[in-house]
Protein backbone atom coordinates (compact mmCIF):
# COMPACT_ATOMS: atom_id res chain seq x y z
CA UNK A 1 0.00 0.00 0.00
CA UNK A 2 3.52 1.95 0.18
CA UNK A 3 3.05 4.45 -3.38
CA UNK A 4 1.45 7.24 -4.60
CA UNK A 5 1.41 9.49 -7.92
CA UNK A 6 2.42 13.06 -7.66
CA UNK A 7 2.20 16.23 -9.88
CA UNK A 8 5.13 17.61 -11.05
CA UNK A 9 4.01 21.71 -11.75
CA UNK A 10 8.00 22.86 -13.08
CA UNK A 11 10.59 20.50 -13.90
CA UNK A 12 13.45 23.41 -13.46
CA UNK A 13 12.80 25.94 -10.51
CA UNK A 14 13.87 29.51 -10.46
CA UNK A 15 17.09 28.53 -8.51
CA UNK A 16 18.49 26.44 -11.50
CA UNK A 17 17.22 22.80 -10.04
CA UNK A 18 16.63 20.67 -13.81
CA UNK A 19 14.38 17.75 -12.70
CA UNK A 20 14.64 15.34 -15.76
CA UNK A 21 11.99 12.43 -15.42
CA UNK A 22 12.95 8.62 -16.44
CA UNK A 23 10.26 7.05 -18.56
CA UNK A 24 8.83 3.99 -17.53
CA UNK A 25 9.55 0.85 -19.76
CA UNK A 26 6.91 -0.19 -22.50
CA UNK A 27 7.98 -3.90 -21.63
CA UNK A 28 9.67 -5.87 -19.72
CA UNK A 29 13.80 -6.89 -20.91
CA UNK A 30 14.06 -10.85 -20.55
CA UNK A 31 16.15 -12.56 -17.78
CA UNK A 32 19.81 -11.87 -17.84
CA UNK A 33 19.26 -7.86 -18.73
CA UNK A 34 21.85 -5.64 -17.43
CA UNK A 35 20.37 -3.51 -14.85
CA UNK A 36 21.84 -0.27 -12.72
CA UNK A 37 19.97 0.85 -9.06
CA UNK A 38 21.11 3.71 -8.04
CA UNK A 39 19.79 4.48 -4.30
CA UNK A 40 19.81 6.68 -1.76
CA UNK A 41 20.44 4.65 1.08
CA UNK A 42 20.67 5.19 4.82
CA UNK A 43 22.59 3.21 7.75
CA UNK A 44 20.54 2.14 11.26
CA UNK A 45 20.18 4.58 13.83
CA UNK A 46 20.55 5.95 16.68
CA UNK A 47 24.21 4.85 16.96
CA UNK A 48 23.74 1.83 19.04
CA UNK A 49 20.25 0.10 18.91
CA UNK A 50 21.25 -2.31 21.11
CA UNK A 51 20.86 -5.53 19.56
CA UNK A 52 23.64 -7.98 19.15
CA UNK A 53 24.11 -6.83 15.73
CA UNK A 54 27.28 -4.77 15.90
CA UNK A 55 28.07 -3.85 12.50
CA UNK A 56 25.72 -1.15 11.71
CA UNK A 57 26.15 1.13 15.09
CA UNK A 58 27.87 4.23 14.81
CA UNK A 59 31.92 4.87 16.78
CA UNK A 60 33.35 7.48 18.20
CA UNK A 61 35.73 8.45 15.51
CA UNK A 62 38.59 10.38 16.42
CA UNK A 63 40.69 10.23 13.56
CA UNK A 64 38.29 11.61 10.60
CA UNK A 65 36.19 13.74 12.81
CA UNK A 66 38.39 15.88 15.11
CA UNK A 67 37.87 19.07 13.66
CA UNK A 68 34.41 19.46 15.77
CA UNK A 69 34.08 22.15 17.83
CA UNK A 70 32.30 22.40 20.69
CA UNK A 71 30.10 25.55 20.20
CA UNK A 72 29.96 26.70 23.99
CA UNK A 73 33.76 26.72 24.50
CA UNK A 74 35.29 27.18 20.72
CA UNK A 75 37.59 23.69 21.94
CA UNK A 76 38.04 20.88 20.26
CA UNK A 77 35.70 17.79 21.54
CA UNK A 78 38.67 15.12 19.69
CA UNK A 79 36.27 13.25 17.95
CA UNK A 80 32.34 12.76 16.57
CA UNK A 81 30.17 9.84 16.02
CA UNK A 82 30.51 8.43 12.29
CA UNK A 83 29.58 4.78 10.55
CA UNK A 84 30.95 3.58 7.62
CA UNK A 85 28.89 4.27 4.88
CA UNK A 86 29.44 3.23 1.24
CA UNK A 87 31.42 5.30 -1.41
CA UNK A 88 29.39 7.26 -4.28
CA UNK A 89 28.70 6.76 -6.97
CA UNK A 90 29.80 3.37 -8.10
CA UNK A 91 30.26 0.66 -5.75
CA UNK A 92 32.17 -2.00 -7.98
CA UNK A 93 32.78 -5.21 -6.04
CA UNK A 94 35.89 -4.64 -4.63
CA UNK A 95 35.81 -0.45 -3.20
CA UNK A 96 33.45 -0.05 -0.54
CA UNK A 97 33.97 1.58 2.97
CA UNK A 98 34.69 5.34 4.10
CA UNK A 99 33.99 7.17 6.69
CA UNK A 100 31.33 9.79 7.23
CA UNK A 101 31.08 12.00 10.08
CA UNK A 102 27.92 12.17 12.47
CA UNK A 103 26.45 9.90 9.24
CA UNK A 104 22.82 8.46 9.19
CA UNK A 105 22.15 8.94 5.26
CA UNK A 106 24.65 8.24 2.37
CA UNK A 107 24.94 10.05 -0.53
CA UNK A 108 23.84 7.34 -2.83
CA UNK A 109 24.94 4.14 -4.16
CA UNK A 110 24.71 3.17 -7.82
CA UNK A 111 24.68 -0.57 -8.02
CA UNK A 112 25.52 -0.96 -12.49
CA UNK A 113 26.08 -4.69 -12.48
CA UNK A 114 23.50 -6.34 -11.48
CA UNK A 115 20.83 -8.37 -14.00
CA UNK A 116 17.18 -9.16 -13.92
CA UNK A 117 16.42 -12.87 -12.54
CA UNK A 118 12.62 -13.01 -13.83
CA UNK A 119 9.31 -10.86 -13.03
CA UNK A 120 6.97 -13.12 -10.98
CA UNK A 121 3.68 -12.13 -9.64
CA UNK A 122 4.00 -8.40 -11.25
CA UNK A 123 7.22 -8.23 -8.75
CA UNK A 124 11.24 -7.72 -10.56
CA UNK A 125 13.69 -10.17 -9.05
CA UNK A 126 17.18 -8.90 -9.52
CA UNK A 127 20.36 -9.52 -7.61
CA UNK A 128 20.76 -5.29 -7.58
CA UNK A 129 22.42 -4.55 -3.87
CA UNK A 130 20.03 -2.99 -1.63
CA UNK A 131 20.31 -1.76 1.89
CA UNK A 132 18.06 0.82 4.13
CA UNK A 133 17.18 3.09 2.18
CA UNK A 134 17.19 1.87 -1.29
CA UNK A 135 13.50 1.35 -0.86
CA UNK A 136 11.76 3.57 -3.31
CA UNK A 137 14.94 3.73 -6.12
CA UNK A 138 13.88 3.14 -9.27
CA UNK A 139 15.26 -0.24 -11.03
CA UNK A 140 16.75 0.63 -14.59
CA UNK A 141 17.15 -1.16 -17.81
CA UNK A 142 19.72 -0.01 -20.71
CA UNK A 143 18.33 0.17 -23.59
CA UNK A 144 19.76 1.16 -27.13
CA UNK A 145 16.83 3.52 -28.64
CA UNK A 146 15.88 2.55 -31.90
CA UNK A 147 15.81 5.94 -34.49
CA UNK A 148 14.28 3.97 -37.19
CA UNK A 149 12.12 0.94 -37.34
CA UNK A 150 9.42 -1.09 -39.97
CA UNK A 151 7.47 -3.94 -39.01
CA UNK A 152 8.98 -3.67 -35.65
CA UNK A 153 12.33 -4.49 -36.68
CA UNK A 154 14.95 -1.50 -35.79
CA UNK A 155 17.14 -0.75 -38.52
CA UNK A 156 19.14 2.77 -37.05
CA UNK A 157 19.96 2.35 -33.38
CA UNK A 158 21.28 5.13 -31.17
CA UNK A 159 23.70 3.37 -29.39
CA UNK A 160 23.87 5.77 -26.77
CA UNK A 161 22.23 4.11 -23.95
CA UNK A 162 18.71 5.25 -23.00
CA UNK A 163 17.12 4.67 -19.10
CA UNK A 164 13.91 2.88 -18.49
CA UNK A 165 12.44 2.21 -15.44
CA UNK A 166 11.28 -1.25 -15.01
CA UNK A 167 10.57 -1.53 -11.23
CA UNK A 168 10.76 0.40 -8.19
CA UNK A 169 12.65 -1.05 -5.25
CA UNK A 170 10.93 -2.16 -1.92
CA UNK A 171 12.47 -5.02 0.13
CA UNK A 172 14.53 -7.91 -0.27
CA UNK A 173 16.98 -10.09 1.31
CA UNK A 174 15.83 -13.71 0.92
CA UNK A 175 17.12 -16.09 3.32
CA UNK A 176 18.81 -18.23 0.47
CA UNK A 177 20.71 -15.97 -1.18
CA UNK A 178 21.55 -13.16 1.34
CA UNK A 179 24.91 -13.89 1.78
CA UNK A 180 25.76 -12.68 -2.18
CA UNK A 181 27.02 -9.56 -1.78
CA UNK A 182 26.18 -8.93 1.86
CA UNK A 183 26.10 -5.25 3.39
CA UNK A 184 25.15 -6.81 6.28
CA UNK A 185 28.45 -6.43 7.37
CA UNK A 186 31.18 -3.79 8.68
CA UNK A 187 33.19 -5.29 5.43
CA UNK A 188 31.02 -6.73 3.41
CA UNK A 189 31.72 -10.17 1.87
CA UNK A 190 30.84 -10.07 -1.95
CA UNK A 191 30.68 -12.46 -4.62
CA UNK A 192 30.29 -12.24 -8.46
CA UNK A 193 27.18 -11.08 -9.32
CA UNK A 194 25.65 -14.23 -10.68
CA UNK A 195 21.59 -14.48 -11.82
CA UNK A 196 20.83 -16.77 -9.48
CA UNK A 197 21.74 -14.37 -6.96
CA UNK A 198 18.42 -12.84 -6.89
CA UNK A 199 18.05 -11.53 -3.16
CA UNK A 200 16.04 -8.38 -3.60
CA UNK A 201 12.76 -7.15 -5.38
CA UNK A 202 10.82 -4.20 -6.58
CA UNK A 203 7.20 -3.84 -8.06
CA UNK A 204 6.84 -3.66 -11.51
CA UNK A 205 6.28 -0.81 -13.06
CA UNK A 206 3.33 -3.05 -14.42
CA UNK A 207 1.56 -1.44 -11.51
CA UNK A 208 2.34 2.12 -12.26
CA UNK A 209 2.60 2.09 -16.32
CA UNK A 210 -0.70 3.22 -16.91
CA UNK A 211 -2.11 4.33 -13.62
CA UNK A 212 -3.67 8.32 -14.47
CA UNK A 213 -1.27 10.63 -13.35
CA UNK A 214 -4.35 13.29 -12.68
CA UNK A 215 -7.57 11.64 -12.79
CA UNK A 216 -10.18 14.38 -12.87
CA UNK A 217 -13.65 12.37 -13.42
CA UNK A 218 -14.26 8.24 -13.13
CA UNK A 219 -17.59 6.36 -14.32
CA UNK A 220 -18.06 2.68 -13.12
CA UNK A 221 -19.42 0.06 -15.35
CA UNK A 222 -18.18 -3.64 -16.72
CA UNK A 223 -15.27 -5.02 -18.35
CA UNK A 224 -15.38 -5.42 -22.22
CA UNK A 225 -14.46 -9.06 -21.50
CA UNK A 226 -16.61 -9.93 -18.25
CA UNK A 227 -19.50 -8.81 -18.14
CA UNK A 228 -19.95 -9.40 -14.57
CA UNK A 229 -16.52 -7.41 -13.38
CA UNK A 230 -16.64 -4.08 -12.15
CA UNK A 231 -14.60 -1.78 -13.99
CA UNK A 232 -13.93 1.78 -13.33
CA UNK A 233 -13.01 4.36 -16.22
CA UNK A 234 -11.04 7.94 -15.23
CA UNK A 235 -10.16 10.38 -16.69
CA UNK A 236 -6.23 11.53 -16.90
CA UNK A 237 -6.56 15.15 -17.49
CA UNK A 238 -2.77 15.00 -17.32
CA UNK A 239 -2.06 12.87 -20.32
CA UNK A 240 -5.41 13.35 -21.26
CA UNK A 241 -6.73 9.77 -22.62
CA UNK A 242 -8.83 7.96 -20.34
CA UNK A 243 -7.46 4.58 -18.02
CA UNK A 244 -9.26 1.73 -16.65
CA UNK A 245 -8.71 -1.03 -14.08
CA UNK A 246 -11.54 -4.35 -13.96
CA UNK A 247 -11.99 -6.97 -11.50
CA UNK A 248 -10.43 -10.22 -12.10
CA UNK A 249 -11.28 -13.60 -11.01
CA UNK A 250 -13.86 -16.17 -12.24
CA UNK A 251 -16.02 -15.20 -11.42
CA UNK A 252 -14.89 -12.21 -10.10
CA UNK A 253 -16.16 -11.61 -6.48
CA UNK A 254 -16.32 -8.05 -4.72
CA UNK A 255 -14.04 -9.07 -2.79
CA UNK A 256 -10.98 -9.93 -5.27
CA UNK A 257 -8.23 -8.50 -6.84
CA UNK A 258 -8.61 -5.77 -9.24
CA UNK A 259 -6.11 -6.04 -12.51
CA UNK A 260 -3.41 -3.18 -12.82
CA UNK A 261 -4.39 -0.18 -14.73
CA UNK A 262 -4.65 -0.16 -18.75
CA UNK A 263 -4.83 2.65 -21.07
CA UNK A 264 -7.22 3.68 -23.87
CA UNK A 265 -5.43 6.50 -24.89
CA UNK A 266 -7.18 9.62 -26.36
CA UNK A 267 -9.72 10.12 -28.94
CA UNK A 268 -7.28 12.34 -31.07
CA UNK A 269 -3.66 14.22 -30.61
CA UNK A 270 -4.51 17.29 -28.89
CA UNK A 271 -7.39 16.42 -26.78
CA UNK A 272 -8.44 17.97 -23.57
CA UNK A 273 -10.75 15.41 -21.69
CA UNK A 274 -12.64 16.21 -18.64
CA UNK A 275 -15.53 14.52 -17.80
CA UNK A 276 -16.35 10.91 -18.54
CA UNK A 277 -19.74 9.02 -18.57
CA UNK A 278 -20.09 4.98 -19.06
CA UNK A 279 -23.37 2.80 -19.92
CA UNK A 280 -24.37 -0.30 -21.34
CA UNK A 281 -23.72 -0.90 -25.33
CA UNK A 282 -26.04 -3.65 -26.07
CA UNK A 283 -28.10 -6.42 -23.84
CA UNK A 284 -25.13 -8.16 -23.12
CA UNK A 285 -23.66 -5.45 -21.13
CA UNK A 286 -20.06 -4.74 -22.87
CA UNK A 287 -19.30 -1.08 -21.86
CA UNK A 288 -19.55 2.14 -23.54
CA UNK A 289 -17.83 4.99 -22.35
CA UNK A 290 -18.53 8.91 -23.41
CA UNK A 291 -15.84 11.46 -22.62
CA UNK A 292 -16.03 15.46 -22.83
CA UNK A 293 -13.42 16.81 -25.07
CA UNK A 294 -12.11 20.51 -25.43
CA UNK A 295 -15.44 21.32 -23.70
CA UNK A 296 -17.20 20.81 -26.75
CA UNK A 297 -17.23 17.76 -28.16
CA UNK A 298 -18.26 13.97 -27.09
CA UNK A 299 -16.28 10.87 -27.86
CA UNK A 300 -16.92 7.51 -27.74
CA UNK A 301 -15.32 3.79 -27.21
CA UNK A 302 -17.02 0.74 -27.25
CA UNK A 303 -16.45 -3.15 -25.92
CA UNK A 304 -16.38 -5.54 -28.79
CA UNK A 305 -17.62 -9.36 -28.83
CA UNK A 306 -14.63 -10.67 -28.35
CA UNK A 307 -13.46 -8.49 -25.22
CA UNK A 308 -11.41 -6.03 -26.88
CA UNK A 309 -12.57 -2.09 -27.81
CA UNK A 310 -13.62 -0.77 -31.04
CA UNK A 311 -11.67 2.42 -32.38
CA UNK A 312 -12.80 6.39 -30.80
CA UNK A 313 -15.44 8.06 -33.05
CA UNK A 314 -17.39 11.26 -32.68
CA UNK A 315 -20.76 10.74 -30.79
CA UNK A 316 -21.92 14.29 -32.40
CA UNK A 317 -23.99 16.94 -29.99
CA UNK A 318 -27.00 19.00 -30.43
CA UNK A 319 -26.29 21.08 -33.39
CA UNK A 320 -27.67 24.46 -31.28
CA UNK A 321 -25.03 23.44 -28.47
CA UNK A 322 -21.78 25.65 -28.01
CA UNK A 323 -20.87 23.78 -25.74
CA UNK A 324 -20.48 20.64 -22.98
CA UNK A 325 -20.02 20.98 -19.45
CA UNK A 326 -21.36 17.61 -17.71
CA UNK A 327 -22.59 13.95 -19.17
CA UNK A 328 -23.98 11.38 -17.26
CA UNK A 329 -25.57 8.16 -18.66
CA UNK A 330 -28.56 5.74 -17.20
CA UNK A 331 -30.61 2.96 -18.22
CA UNK A 332 -34.04 3.71 -20.03
CA UNK A 333 -37.27 2.71 -19.31
CA UNK A 334 -37.23 0.43 -22.29
CA UNK A 335 -33.58 -1.11 -20.83
CA UNK A 336 -31.44 0.98 -23.33
CA UNK A 337 -28.22 3.25 -23.14
CA UNK A 338 -29.64 7.29 -22.66
CA UNK A 339 -27.03 9.76 -22.37
CA UNK A 340 -27.42 13.30 -20.76
CA UNK A 341 -25.52 16.33 -21.10
CA UNK A 342 -25.84 19.94 -19.91
CA UNK A 343 -24.97 22.61 -22.64
CA UNK A 344 -22.37 25.58 -22.03
CA UNK A 345 -25.69 27.57 -22.14
CA UNK A 346 -26.82 25.71 -19.19
CA UNK A 347 -29.65 23.77 -20.58
CA UNK A 348 -30.34 19.78 -20.52
CA UNK A 349 -30.28 17.63 -23.64
CA UNK A 350 -30.04 13.94 -24.41
CA UNK A 351 -30.13 11.22 -27.03
CA UNK A 352 -31.31 7.73 -26.64
CA UNK A 353 -30.34 4.54 -28.12
CA UNK A 354 -32.67 2.61 -30.54
CA UNK A 355 -31.08 -0.88 -30.79
CA UNK A 356 -28.25 -2.29 -30.21
CA UNK A 357 -25.99 -0.39 -33.23
CA UNK A 358 -27.95 2.94 -33.53
CA UNK A 359 -29.20 6.32 -31.53
CA UNK A 360 -32.08 8.32 -31.98
CA UNK A 361 -31.80 11.82 -32.62
CA UNK A 362 -30.68 14.85 -29.86
CA UNK A 363 -33.54 16.24 -27.96
CA UNK A 364 -34.13 18.80 -25.47
CA UNK A 365 -35.14 17.96 -21.50
CA UNK A 366 -35.37 21.51 -20.09
CA UNK A 367 -33.61 24.74 -20.18
CA UNK A 368 -31.92 25.93 -17.04
CA UNK A 369 -28.62 27.23 -16.19
CA UNK A 370 -27.15 23.73 -14.79
CA UNK A 371 -23.64 22.69 -14.73
CA UNK A 372 -23.60 19.38 -13.47
CA UNK A 373 -26.03 16.48 -13.92
CA UNK A 374 -26.44 12.97 -12.36
CA UNK A 375 -29.41 10.45 -13.71
CA UNK A 376 -30.46 6.71 -12.35
CA UNK A 377 -32.73 4.67 -13.31
CA UNK A 378 -34.83 3.77 -9.68
CA UNK A 379 -37.38 1.42 -9.62
CA UNK A 380 -38.46 1.77 -13.05
CA UNK A 381 -38.58 5.56 -13.26
CA UNK A 382 -35.96 7.83 -14.54
CA UNK A 383 -34.50 10.44 -12.32
CA UNK A 384 -32.11 13.33 -13.28
CA UNK A 385 -30.22 15.58 -10.49
CA UNK A 386 -28.64 19.02 -11.57
CA UNK A 387 -26.61 21.69 -9.89
CA UNK A 388 -26.72 25.18 -11.69
CA UNK A 389 -24.51 27.79 -11.56
CA UNK A 390 -25.52 28.62 -7.76
CA UNK A 391 -24.61 25.74 -6.13
CA UNK A 392 -27.88 24.65 -5.78
CA UNK A 393 -29.19 21.12 -6.57
CA UNK A 394 -32.55 20.82 -8.72
CA UNK A 395 -34.43 17.05 -9.42
CA UNK A 396 -36.40 15.97 -12.09
CA UNK A 397 -38.15 12.68 -13.27
CA UNK A 398 -39.93 11.13 -16.51
CA UNK A 399 -43.66 9.80 -16.53
CA UNK A 400 -46.20 9.38 -18.85
CA UNK A 401 -46.58 13.54 -19.61
CA UNK A 402 -42.94 14.10 -20.20
CA UNK A 403 -40.31 15.50 -17.53
CA UNK A 404 -41.05 17.28 -14.85
CA UNK A 405 -40.78 20.35 -13.62
CA UNK A 406 -37.33 21.03 -12.51
CA UNK A 407 -37.67 21.32 -8.31
CA UNK A 408 -35.35 23.24 -6.58
CA UNK A 409 -34.01 21.00 -3.30
CA UNK A 410 -33.13 22.44 0.09
CA UNK A 411 -29.31 22.79 1.18
CA UNK A 412 -28.72 21.67 4.75
CA UNK A 413 -27.65 24.35 6.98
CA UNK A 414 -23.78 25.43 6.55
CA UNK A 415 -23.58 24.16 2.88
CA UNK A 416 -23.36 27.33 0.82
CA UNK A 417 -22.97 25.41 -2.75
CA UNK A 418 -23.09 22.02 -4.19
CA UNK A 419 -19.76 20.95 -6.04
CA UNK A 420 -20.53 17.41 -7.56
CA UNK A 421 -23.87 14.96 -7.42
CA UNK A 422 -24.55 11.48 -8.08
CA UNK A 423 -26.99 9.13 -7.69
CA UNK A 424 -26.84 5.18 -6.71
CA UNK A 425 -28.14 2.31 -4.55
CA UNK A 426 -27.51 1.66 -1.04
CA UNK A 427 -26.48 -1.82 0.48
CA UNK A 428 -30.42 -2.36 0.40
CA UNK A 429 -30.74 -2.23 -3.49
CA UNK A 430 -32.62 1.41 -2.46
CA UNK A 431 -31.77 4.46 -4.75
CA UNK A 432 -29.87 7.64 -3.05
CA UNK A 433 -28.43 10.70 -3.77
CA UNK A 434 -24.52 11.84 -3.16
CA UNK A 435 -23.09 14.76 -3.12
CA UNK A 436 -20.66 16.97 -1.97
CA UNK A 437 -20.22 20.40 -1.12
CA UNK A 438 -17.42 23.11 -2.40
CA UNK A 439 -15.80 23.96 0.89
CA UNK A 440 -13.59 21.16 2.16
CA UNK A 441 -14.98 18.63 5.01
CA UNK A 442 -15.02 15.20 5.97
CA UNK A 443 -18.95 15.04 5.73
CA UNK A 444 -19.76 13.23 2.70
CA UNK A 445 -23.95 14.19 2.26
CA UNK A 446 -26.77 11.62 0.83
CA UNK A 447 -30.18 12.27 0.44
CA UNK A 448 -32.64 8.99 0.31
CA UNK A 449 -35.13 8.58 -2.69
CA UNK A 450 -37.19 6.03 -0.83
CA UNK A 451 -40.08 6.46 1.66
CA UNK A 452 -42.41 9.20 3.19
CA UNK A 453 -39.48 12.14 3.05
CA UNK A 454 -37.81 11.41 -0.17
CA UNK A 455 -36.33 14.44 -1.65
CA UNK A 456 -36.08 16.23 1.45
CA UNK A 457 -33.98 15.06 4.49
CA UNK A 458 -30.15 15.17 4.08
CA UNK A 459 -28.02 13.24 5.96
CA UNK A 460 -23.97 12.27 6.19
CA UNK A 461 -21.30 10.21 6.61
CA UNK A 462 -18.61 11.74 8.63
CA UNK A 463 -15.57 10.63 6.60
CA UNK A 464 -11.99 10.71 6.78
CA UNK A 465 -8.75 9.61 5.02
CA UNK A 466 -7.59 5.86 5.80
CA UNK A 467 -4.10 5.44 7.08
CA UNK A 468 -2.18 2.12 7.39
CA UNK A 469 -1.09 2.17 11.04
CA UNK A 470 -3.33 1.68 13.66
CA UNK A 471 -1.79 4.54 15.52
CA UNK A 472 -1.68 6.91 12.46
CA UNK A 473 -4.92 9.27 14.06
CA UNK A 474 -7.58 10.97 12.18
CA UNK A 475 -6.95 12.55 8.83
CA UNK A 476 -8.78 14.85 7.40
CA UNK A 477 -10.40 13.46 4.33
CA UNK A 478 -9.24 14.11 0.68
CA UNK A 479 -10.33 17.33 -0.72
CA UNK A 480 -12.89 16.20 -3.31
CA UNK A 481 -13.84 17.43 -6.47
CA UNK A 482 -15.92 14.96 -7.76
CA UNK A 483 -18.19 12.15 -6.69
CA UNK A 484 -19.48 8.66 -8.38
CA UNK A 485 -21.09 5.95 -7.00
CA UNK A 486 -22.42 2.32 -8.15
CA UNK A 487 -22.81 -0.80 -6.41
CA UNK A 488 -20.78 -3.86 -7.69
CA UNK A 489 -21.68 -5.63 -10.26
CA UNK A 490 -20.17 -9.08 -9.05
CA UNK A 491 -22.39 -9.30 -6.00
CA UNK A 492 -25.24 -12.45 -5.81
CA UNK A 493 -28.46 -12.16 -6.78
CA UNK A 494 -30.48 -9.83 -4.13
CA UNK A 495 -27.34 -8.42 -2.95
CA UNK A 496 -25.71 -5.08 -3.08
CA UNK A 497 -22.20 -3.48 -2.22
CA UNK A 498 -22.14 -0.15 -2.77
CA UNK A 499 -19.16 1.97 -3.89
CA UNK A 500 -18.61 5.58 -3.57
CA UNK A 501 -15.31 7.23 -5.73
CA UNK A 502 -13.95 10.49 -5.47
CA UNK A 503 -11.03 12.47 -6.98
CA UNK A 504 -9.61 14.36 -4.67
CA UNK A 505 -7.45 17.75 -5.97
CA UNK A 506 -4.50 15.78 -6.03
CA UNK A 507 -6.06 14.15 -8.97
CA UNK A 508 -6.10 10.63 -6.77
CA UNK A 509 -8.62 8.09 -7.03
CA UNK A 510 -10.31 7.51 -3.75
CA UNK A 511 -13.05 4.94 -2.79
CA UNK A 512 -15.43 4.32 0.34
CA UNK A 513 -17.22 0.96 0.30
CA UNK A 514 -20.23 -0.66 1.85
CA UNK A 515 -18.81 -4.46 2.40
CA UNK A 516 -19.83 -7.73 3.29
CA UNK A 517 -17.04 -9.08 4.79
CA UNK A 518 -17.42 -9.57 8.34
CA UNK A 519 -20.04 -7.52 10.06
CA UNK A 520 -21.71 -5.78 6.71
CA UNK A 521 -21.12 -2.53 7.18
CA UNK A 522 -19.77 1.15 5.71
CA UNK A 523 -16.27 1.61 5.18
CA UNK A 524 -15.93 5.28 5.70
CA UNK A 525 -12.14 6.06 5.45
CA UNK A 526 -11.37 6.98 1.81
CA UNK A 527 -8.83 4.46 0.42
CA UNK A 528 -6.75 5.16 -2.31
CA UNK A 529 -7.98 3.73 -5.36
CA UNK A 530 -4.24 3.03 -7.14
CA UNK A 531 -3.11 0.33 -5.14
CA UNK A 532 -3.07 -3.18 -6.70
CA UNK A 533 -5.65 -4.83 -4.17
CA UNK A 534 -8.06 -3.65 -1.40
CA UNK A 535 -7.57 -4.04 2.26
CA UNK A 536 -11.12 -4.90 3.52
CA UNK A 537 -11.66 -4.41 7.30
Amino acid sequence: MDWGIARIDNWKDTTGLDLTPLSLAPFIPTAGATLVNPAYTRHHFPYNDNDAVLWDNMEWDQTYCGWVNESATGKNDGGMWAIRVGTAPIYDGVNRDSVWCNARWSPSMIHANCSLNKIENDVVIHNCDTIGGSSGSPIIYQKNKCLFSFWGICFIRDWRKTFQVIGVGHGGGSPTTASSNDFAQQIPTCTQDKQEFSDNVGASVERLRDAPRFAANVAVHRSPSNAFSTTVFAVDSDLNQVAYRARTGVPPQYTGKFAFWKTLRTPYSGAKLTRIAACSADSTGRPQIFVISDNKNIYTRSGLSNGTWGLWSNFGTPGSSAGISDIDAATDVSGNCQLFIVTSQGDVATRTKTSNASWGNWSNVMKGSYQKISSLNYNGVLWLAMIDTNGEIYQSSFDQTGWTTATKLTRPFGISAWRDIDMTWDEHARGFMLAIQNNSVNKLYFMPMYGNQAWSQWRFFDTHLWTPHPDGGIQDAPKMQSITASRWMEDATGTTSPVIFSTGEDGNVYFIEYTRVGTPRWILNWKSFYHESILYE
